[in-house]
């Protein structure tokens, strides 16, 4: 068996492990936080995605081909569509808005991050199958190589 690959698995799961560790701390530290403290967050996270966005949008144009490559880009321009929406709604000036738009912006917003938490999920859930059908492969050119050597 190919020690890279299992390895390079073990990587992404392991800094993917490490990312929503970091938005729990993340959630947790803003809900102490002032508005433009949160702002502030949100913009270098922002930064923070653009550039890692980027980088995956390279490595997935280059990984990716037929099918898949088609629902990936539908994919990522759903959840694209879906942060500038939420992105617009954060934006706006929150202290012209009195209180019950305010509120109800509040609740949609929270509904958008639930989305994209459900979203996340789903690629969680499809990341899974995708590494288990990559070890099911290798495992299997693994028994074929070695089954034409005793041959």
């Amino acid at each position: 068996m190919s020690v890279s690959e299992p390895d390079r698995i073990r990587e992404h799961l392991d800094a993917l492990q490490k990312e929503v560790s970091e938005l729990m701390d993340s959630a947790d530290r803003a809900g102490q936080e002032n508005s433009g403290q949160v702002k502030a967050r949100a913009a270098q996270v922002k930064a923070d995605v653009a550039a890692r966005r980027k980088s995956a949008s390279e490595k997935a144009g280059q990984a990716a081909a037929g099918r898949t490559q088609s629902q990936w880009e539908s994919i990522k321009a759903d959840a694209a569509a879906k942060l500038r929406d939420l992105q617009d709604r954060i934006d706006r000036k929150q202290d012209k808005l009195d209180v019950k738009v305010a509120e109800h912006q509040a609740n949609t917003t929270e509904d958008n991050a639930v989305a994209a938490l459900d979203f996340a999920w789903w690629a969680v859930e499809e990341a899974e199958m995708a590494v288990l059908d990559a070890i099911d492969a290798r495992a299997w050119a693994d028994e074929q190589a070695a089954g034409s050597r005793t041959n």
